[in-house]
């Protein structure tokens, strides 16, 4: 794809550090897409062509520059690790305990997490599905719990250079490193965000899913009963609380001000005009109702959420003619694409049979799951991808509970489908499905557009590998298949982030994987 065949992007947020990956899902947006070329080639790979830095488990860390030097920030369960990653370095370098976790924190030491390791990987060779689906209680006694899995997975780096994460469900912590590339990290602030609000509003806060920044410099975090809008200090400016509904996923942002928030029953656009939140329509707030099932039905099929399991994805940017915002919902028989008109609604532009709301643009049902998809949908230009995140047969422990049993001794969630918004018709249109592919780590893709590849998650005999797909037709272009059969290279709950240099960066339990595959890229190119 050439530069002049690159969708239009989500416009750079000046607020965020200028890198590769500077907040969770790549931008504002959360469209996981990127301009510049990703790996190609494919191969066995080498031990000396992945370098691991053990931890308990770590999402999706963040990137910036300092001078030369490449710092990669990685929040993960019970701290965050700082990685040079200049050139083809993947060093750690120092560590900061969460406040008040210091002494779990010292416990999980890498020989801790190797013993750990491997009783998971003597129970993969030895086939013991038992054990397999143990391995969620082996974890906890370690401090990987339901509590702290999601420690970390909401981050950002500044403009600034300062760091933004959540941890304990309800602590917004900001660090920083005076951008010394090999410097310590250091406590700016930590605020219990559930008791800088009123009690009432507090009770809604359980734990903090998502963050965002504002295109004017607002951090914007969404909980189960709320949204709030903080400054960079940390202070509370503005509030708007859920009654009958709750959120299970993250949110994104635009360049005027709307923040995206999908709850279990209802689309919102909420409007910050750097002072208040508003829900008012007259200054470009709107809600929509979309197809759901209870969340006592959902999770007892195996989801994770209430509602649609996907953090919305904006669709449509600078001169596209079409501005949308989508989403995965929870139909009882069957989950659909689901597209928001994100402004005005189109004049002229009827409501659609089945739809709940003149402000979906357009719904379509999925054919690779009945259930709600829970990996966020990727999108460049006009298209998207979904995941099918259903497991067949799951474990008791939902969601960590099935990342060893599926693809293994229990059967994976299969299958990959691209859909096309076509702005002729007002609709979406197949554009291809690739059934064949293991979706167990939940693995957030990535899509490069100058390469046309999207890059993902997959195992072949129960065994890690990453493919790239070709974005147009959805076929295995490239094929990289980890080095042997160890646990430690899988990717589950983190993303496929693609490196300046190419390579590839996987999150997931036990390590955070440097994948060294641009070099070879480089030298085909």
């Amino acid at each position: 794809m050439t530069a002049q065949d690159i969708p239009n992007m989500p416009a750079r947020n000046p607020w965020l550090a200028d890198s590769v990956y500077p907040v969770s899902h790549v931008n504002s947006a959360a469209t996981d897409a990127v301009p510049f070329p990703g790996p190609t080639g494919g191969g066995k790979l080498s031990r000396e062509q992945v370098t691991a830095v053990p931890v308990l488990f770590v999402s999706n860390p963040t990137i910036k520059k300092v001078g030369r030097d490449v710092v990669v920030l990685a929040p993960g369960t019970l701290g965050i690790q700082k990685i040079i990653a200049t050139g083809d370095a993947f060093e750690l370098v120092t560590s900061l305990p969460y406040p008040g976790l210091e002494a779990r924190a010292q416990r999980v030491n890498n020989r801790a997490i190797a013993t750990a390791l491997n009783e998971v990987d003597a129970a993969r060779r030895g086939g013991d599905d038992a054990r397999l689906a143990a391995a969620p209680e082996l974890l906890a006694r370690l401090g990987l719990d339901f509590g702290t899995a999601v420690n970390g997975a909401s981050n950002l780096i500044d403009k600034d250079g300062c760091h933004i994460c959540v941890y304990g469900g309800t602590n917004v912590l900001k660090t920083s490193d005076d951008n010394v590339a090999r410097g310590p990290m250091r406590v700016v602030r930590k605020v219990d965000v559930a008791e800088a609000v009123p009690s009432d509003v507090g009770r809604r806060v359980p734990r903090i899913l998502g963050a965002a920044m504002t295109y004017d410099g607002f951090l914007a975090l969404v909980a189960p009963g709320a949204l709030l809008v903080l400054d960079r200090d940390l202070e509370v400016r503005s509030f708007v609380a859920f009654s009958d509904e709750t959120v299970d996923n993250g949110l994104v942002v635009d360049e005027e001000g709307g923040i995206y928030v999908v709850t279990s029953r209802r689309m919102l656009k909420v409007v910050w005009n750097g002072r208040d939140l508003s829900t008012d329509e007259r200054d470009g707030a709107w809600e929509a109702e979309y197809n759901t099932m209870s969340g006592e039905i959902a999770l007892a099929m195996g989801a994770v959420s209430r509602g649609s399991g996907t953090t919305p994805t904006l669709m449509g940017f600078g001169d596209d003619p079409h501005k949308l915002v989508v989403i995965a919902d929870a139909d009882e028989s069957g989950t659909n694409a689901v597209a928001f008109w994100r402004d005005e609604i189109p004049a002229g532009f009827a409501q659609k049979d089945g739809t709940k709301s003149r402000r979906i643009a357009d719904q379509r049902r999925l054919d690779i799951s009945k259930l709600t998809i829970e990996p966020s949908p990727e999108v460049l230009g006009y298209g998207v991808a979904f995941l099918n995140s259903a497991f067949p047969k799951p474990t008791k422990i939902p969601g960590l509970g099935n990342a060893f049993v599926s693809g293994v001794t229990r059967p994976a969630p299969l299958g990959i489908q691209k859909l096309v918004w076509s702005p002729e018709k007002l609709a979406f249109e197949p554009a291809w499905t690739n059934p064949d592919i293991d979706n167990t780590d939940w693995l957030v893709p990535s899509i490069s557009a100058a390469t046309g590849e999207m890059y993902v998650g997959h195992k072949e005999h129960g065994d890690y590998q990453v493919v790239g797909l070709d974005w147009a037709t959805g076929a295995v272009k490239d094929r990289w298949e980890l080095p042997d059969d160890s646990r430690a290279w899988n990717g589950y709950g983190g993303v496929a982030t693609i490196l300046d240099n190419a390579d590839l960066m996987i999150g997931g339990v036990f390590a955070l994987k440097r994948v060294h595959v641009g070099a070879a890229t480089a030298t085909r190119a």
